[in-house]
């Protein structure tokens, strides 16, 4: 049986969600998407042109202290809800 408590990571997004509260069906993840707990946004990457060293954008990266963030808050849960 999966936890009840899980990590929905997408591309520039994560988030710790609830099975029990989720619509399957939905495919975006928002911070006001069923299910979720806790959401964090990503961090905006920009790199420089290596010709005119112009900043341009370089897409959307999570944070490795949200996704470890996010793997303590799913563990607690998970641990709570066994215990339930």
């Amino acid at each position: 049986m999966s936890e009840r408590y899980f990590i929905d990571e997408r591309v520039g997004c994560i988030a710790v969600r609830d099975r029990n509260d989720t619509d399957p069906d939905y495919q975006g993840l928002h911070p006001d998407t069923d299910g979720v707990i806790q959401f964090w946004g990503a961090e905006q990457r920009t790199s420089k042109c290596p010709t005119c060293n112009h900043g341009r954008f370089g897409g959307r990266m999570v944070r490795d202290c949200d996704r470890i963030a996010a793997r303590r808050l799913v563990a607690e849960l998970n641990a709570k809800a066994k215990g339930e």
